[in-house]
């Protein structure tokens, strides 16, 4: 009887079995799918950016002295012509009066000209009229053919009124070639009147020493050989230097040169002047100061530091080089800044992409190639020195169908997936697009509503299989 129990006992076992094995094998499987669904698609990289000024503007003096006035403060925004600080021009104005009383000297020498010409023609008058005695006075006794050892005291005195002739006359053409010279050089007479000056002092310097020669000679008592054509010669040399003097007028060539003088101090008198109203250091550009050394100097020259004017603050980024073939000036960016609240997204763009690779060192020291990229935010809210990542988007695409990267596996050489078809697991060739950071773009393959199994590796799934996909597995 006992025995005729286990049997039936072992039976019953066995079909309880066979009927959950049953029961199990025409379970569908529970996997964890996503229905698909058009989306846009995107690419994107993220970079850590810095908000700065990109340009600065050091701000020097163009005067020296006493700091008299500051008046912006390290951090204040200042307009171009926005007023800095102000400087006293006590140095220039000291100089300005020594150059305007330079000029009033120039202008009486000028007022001068004219009075003083007619002194020395005067002069010149009356050395003419003695010549011209002397000269007459030895054509009669050439006339009378004295012999000239009854009249060599006679002659030595004219010899020696010759001689004083000559000397005055070397001494006022050395004061000539000496203004002439001055003239030249300001270029207000040619090269020939310089070199015709020389030549007439060269000349008359050689009949001065002639008439030395010669009054020696009758001092001692020798008798020169043709002492009286000699005289003669002299005395209408010097007769026609002085009458030339007399027609010409130096007045108007040194009045040119006084002018000329007046107006090259007058420049300098402007330039005096104008740097005495910059006495006032204004802002050349808008921007912030940043650096402001002015403030703590009580005098300053024109090599000081006044202040450091910050303008043009972008976004600055480095980007690799690997990446950098997806950006370009207009993209559109997101700028991601950590605040406290959570992460604040703040949009830009892209307004420059510089043509060469920079050096760049990781926080590991690792060497890395990257571009210098810089973005206009829209909008307000960053702070100068603000640290924020930002996101460049380098593809996009329109209502496209994305699977998971998990989903994705390899079979007779192609990419497939698994997808849920009437309640069975079916291998579905695909083709894929980009990588995205969700995952692939599929091109061909799927279509919009079509279950995909997440995790391709699930090892319940076979071709056929029954199955049930959802959110979770």
């Amino acid at each position: 009887m006992k025995k005729k129990v286990k049997i039936i006992v072992s039976a019953a076992l066995a079909v309880v079995v066979v009927a959950a094995v049953v029961v199990s094998m025409l379970k569908p499987l529970e996997v964890e799918a996503v229905t698909l669904a058009p989306d846009t698609a995107q690419l994107t990289f993220t970079e850590q950016g810095y908000y700065d000024y990109t340009g600065a503007f050091q701000v020097y003096p163009l005067v020296a002295g006493e700091v008299l006035e500051v008046l912006v403060q390290k951090g204040d925004y200042v307009s171009a012509g926005d007023l800095i600080a102000v400087v006293s021009a006590s140095d220039y104005e000291y100089q300005i009066a020594q150059l305007k009383s330079t000029v009033s000297g120039y202008n009486a020498q000028i007022s001068n000209l004219a009075l003083q010409e007619q002194q020395e023609k005067d002069i010149l008058q009356g050395t003419l009229q003695e010549l011209q005695g002397q000269l007459t006075t030895l054509e009669a006794q050439m006339e009378n053919e004295d012999p000239l050892d009854e009249s060599r005291h006679q002659q030595a005195s004219l010899q020696q009124s010759i001689v004083r002739q000559y000397r005055k006359m070397v001494e006022e053409l050395e004061d000539e070639l000496d203004w002439i010279e001055d003239l030249y050089d300001e270029g207000e007479v040619s090269f020939a009147e310089y070199t015709a000056a020389q030549q007439a002092l060269a000349n008359a310097k050689s009949s001065y020493y002639a008439a030395q020669v010669t009054l020696e000679q009758l001092r001692s008592g020798g008798t020169p050989e043709g002492v009286y054509e000699g005289q003669k010669q002299s005395l209408q040399a010097q007769i026609d230097s002085v009458a030339s003097r007399l027609q010409s007028s130096y007045s108007s060539a040194m009045a040119q040169y006084y002018n000329a003088q007046i107006e090259s101090t007058n420049s300098m008198i402007a330039q005096m002047e104008e740097k005495a109203g910059q006495a006032s250091i204004t802002a050349p550009v808008s921007g912030t100061i940043n650096s402001l050394p002015i403030e703590d100097a009580n005098i300053i020259s024109q090599q000081s530091l006044v202040a450091q004017i910050g303008y043009e603050a972008f976004v600055e980024v480095y980007v690799s080089t690997r990446e950098i073939d997806g950006v370009h000036k207009g993209d559109a960016v997101e700028l991601l800044i950590d605040k406290r609240l959570g992460t604040e997204s703040i949009p830009g763009t892209v307004v420059l992409v510089e043509d060469k690779a920079e050096v760049k060192y990781s926080a590991l020291g690792v060497e890395e190639r990257k571009v210098r990229v810089l973005i206009q935010p829209q909008g307000g809210g960053l702070l100068i020195g603000h640290e924020m990542d930002v996101r460049f988007t380098v593809y996009t695409q329109e209502d496209a169908l994305v699977v998971p990267k998990t989903a994705v596996f390899q079979q007779d050489g192609g990419d497939c997936v698994w997808v849920i078809r009437d309640g069975a697991a079916q291998v579905q060739p695909v083709t894929k697009g980009v990588e995205t950071r969700e995952g692939y773009v599929v091109e061909e393959g799927l279509l919009s509503g079509d279950q995909v199994v997440r995790d391709a590796n699930n090892s319940g799934l076979s071709e056929g299989k029954r199955a049930t996909g959802g959110p979770t597995a």
